[in-house]
């Protein structure tokens, strides 16, 4: 009878229905996975939102100088002669902003695993070391030795 129930509820419900299941099987975004999986307190997920926030505006100018002075190098380098002093410039420029992004990132860090529980903190080692087997996972996949990652 339940059967029957939820088969007159789906062919009722029609497209909204079927729009409502595929929304539930696309996977949530990743910030949301890492605050479910690590079990976040409301205040641990704000800051974790909050200190990804502040990594992303941080990072999206540095980004944009960096792509724009390497758009700045292409152009220098399609003239001739190229000009080796403005081209060292702007490399020096770049590996500057570079270094800016990864003391922004590092902080990231820092305030993410400060937020952390002992348990968190575990679930976070475990997950770092199980990333290290990617590499080895993609390549025994090639290799048709097990099946690929879906």
């Amino acid at each position: 009878m339940i059967r029957i129930a939820l088969i007159a509820v789906f062919v009722a419900g029609g497209p909204w229905l079927s729009g409502l299941l595929a929304q539930e099987t696309q996977a949530p975004p990743a910030p949301i996975v890492v605050a479910q999986f690590l079990g976040f307190s409301e205040s641990q997920a704000t800051r974790f939102g909050q200190l990804l926030q502040t990594l992303q505006a941080a990072i999206a100018p540095l980004e944009q100088q960096m792509v724009a002075r390497q758009q700045r190098i292409e152009k220098l380098l399609n003239t001739d002669p190229p000009d080796p002093t403005a081209v060292g410039t702007l490399l020096v420029e770049i590996h500057a902003l570079q270094k800016q992004a990864e003391r922004a990132i590092q902080n990231y860090h820092d305030g993410f695993t400060a937020l952390l529980n002992m348990e968190q903190q575990e679930k976070t080692r475990a997950v770092t070391q199980a990333g290290q087997l990617f590499p080895a996972i993609r390549a025994f996949a090639e290799v048709r030795l097990i099946e690929p990652p879906h």
